[in-house]
């Protein structure tokens, strides 16, 4: 422990200490015998820094360094409500939502003037690079959240969730926004301040809905974790939005008393 506590005051504080099995042929580092292994044991484990792994798993390792990310998506075609679903979670996961349309504005404007704006579609590479700052930026001022990404820019769900996992690690669960036709329809043309819908709108709505359902498809392929999908019906009222998803995120608390 003298040694530990050593370590820590002249180079750097130790996150945990882990043990885990040699099974898979993985190599386990071995606390030397004369570090008072048993000493050393109570001492983390009074400050929970002593972890174990039944084998070695390297997204459960960066738990323990404080390094894994919560991130989620909402997705569904346009009108479907998926905006107001994804701030409506924030409350009950500690979210932060993440639009990177938005952000891509935002990265556009620095790469023009306002004699010469930028045109042209910004590279997902760098909407990418800005996420990953904005995250950072939490991180080192002590924020943990949930981020919920509203939609996304990449062109396939595939390359999104491909990037999304190699930076953040497995998806914590991503919900699809389902909404009926003819809501959408009603949705369109209050928006639009029309009453009808022609034939190039309807067919661009269809376009649309078929564009969803190959990215509801995609995302199934990339997280194939059948209980991370979760379906909410967004063509209802405020309120029983609201009930749908405590009904889905809400923490459950069961209160058990034992008689004697």
């Amino acid at each position: 422990p003298e040694q530990a506590a050593y370590f820590e005051s002249a180079c750097a504080k130790i996150c945990a200490i882990v043990y885990t099995s040699a099974n898979k042929g993985e190599k386990c580092i071995e606390v030397p015998g004369n570090m008072a292994v048993a000493n050393l044991d109570a001492v983390f484990q009074k400050d929970f820094r002593l972890k174990t792994m039944r084998e070695w798993d390297q997204e459960q390792f960066r738990a323990f360094l404080g390094q894994k990310i919560d991130w989620s998506v909402v997705v569904g075609r346009n009108l479907s409500g998926k905006t107001q679903l994804a701030n409506e979670l924030c409350s009950l996961v500690r979210g932060k939502v993440i639009n990177m349309a938005t952000i891509s504005a935002a990265v556009a404007k620095t790469l023009g003037s306002e004699e010469e704006p930028f045109e042209g579609e910004v590279p997902c590479e760098k909407v990418e690079q800005a996420v990953l700052e904005l995250i950072e930026a939490d991180r080192a001022a002590g924020e943990k959240f949930t981020y919920i990404f509203d939609g996304f820019v990449h062109k396939k769900a595939t390359d999104f969730a491909e990037f999304a996992k190699a930076q953040f690690g497995p998806c914590s669960f991503w919900v699809n926004c389902a909404c009926d036709t003819k809501a959408i329809e009603e949705r369109y043309k209050k928006k639009n301040e029309t009453e009808e819908i022609g034939e190039d709108v309807a067919a661009e709505l269809a376009e649309q809905a078929k564009t969803a359902e190959a990215c509801c498809k995609e995302l199934d392929a990339c997280i194939p974790n059948p209980k991370a999908r979760i379906n909410i019906q967004t063509d209802v009222s405020l309120e029983t939005l609201q009930a749908s998803l405590r009904g889905s995120f809400a923490a459950k608390v069961v209160i058990v008393n034992h008689e004697k």
